[in-house]
């Protein structure tokens, strides 16, 4: 029998012999791509997780999410792939896991002020706002960065988890207030969510720092003063310490 081999080879699908038993899946093709170029070193997968995290905050923070795709996440890591969505489902999964991570350390400092007794409620929302200042001035360039229109997605991230997680304890601090007769409040956790939304739609980072020391002062002013009317608090008790705070304001 005489057969064109050629013509044979050219209707068929299996001209290039690649048999089922050598077929690599997208996350062994990375496997070997990393043992084949680089002699890398096992970490622990937590460890590994939050290289990726920190990896990805930075490239979010200069380039925006957007812009940011997974393939510039794991070059900077010097990880593969298939590495990368061994830990996160998506892009978006991670960008979730850095919103948890912001306001982890943020919620445990919370619950520890809202259950000290050496403090009534002024004292406790003073220290609350004190410790979030405090917070960001360690912090500006991230804070500032985060209010920028490029990671207004991760900014919005942390605040739709943080609110709810975050109200509670500010309406515990409420009630207290209410009971200590400092407060004339009737609606604890909805005030608790109108005065978190306030305080961080006024203090926007990035036009804060811009501002001049009498503008910055004059937003310090206005937001205690709506604070107090909406908690029913007394005219000034919350302000003052706020207005001589070292190092917060600008020349």
């Amino acid at each position: 029998m005489n057969l064109d081999l050629s013509t044979e080879f050219r209707n068929t699908k299996t001209f290039i012999y690649s048999p089922p038993r050598f077929r690599l899946t997208v996350s062994q093709l990375d496997a070997v791509e990393e043992v084949s170029t680089v002699k890398r070193v096992k970490k622990d997968p937590e460890v590994r997780r939050e290289e990726l995290m920190d990896v990805a905050e930075e490239l979010f923070l200069i380039n925006g999410y957007d812009e940011t795709p997974v393939s510039d996440i794991v070059k900077k890591a010097q990880v593969g792939q298939g590495t990368f969505y061994y830990y996160f489902k998506s892009k978006d999964e991670i960008l979730d896991a850095l919103a948890d991570r912001y306001l982890e350390g943020f919620i445990a400092s919370v619950e520890k002020l809202v259950k000290r007794e050496d403090l009534n409620a002024a004292g406790k929302i003073t220290a609350f706002f004190m410790g979030s200042s405090e917070l960001g001035l360690s912090r500006k360039k991230l804070v500032t960065y985060l209010h920028e229109e490029k990671n207004a997605l991760l900014h919005l991230k942390i605040e739709q988890k943080g609110y709810p997680l975050i109200a509670p304890f500010f309406e515990k601090i409420i009630k207290q207030g209410v009971n200590e007769g400092l407060f004339d409040n009737e609606y604890p956790y909805e005030t608790a969510l109108l005065v978190l939304t306030l305080m961080d739609t006024l203090f926007n980072a990035k036009q804060f720092f811009e501002k001049t020391a009498q503008e910055q002062k004059k937003t310090v002013a206005a937001a205690f003063y709506l604070m107090e009317k909406v908690l029913g608090a007394e005219r000034g008790s919350l302000v003052k310490p706020f207005l001589n705070m070292e190092g917060v304001y600008g020349k």
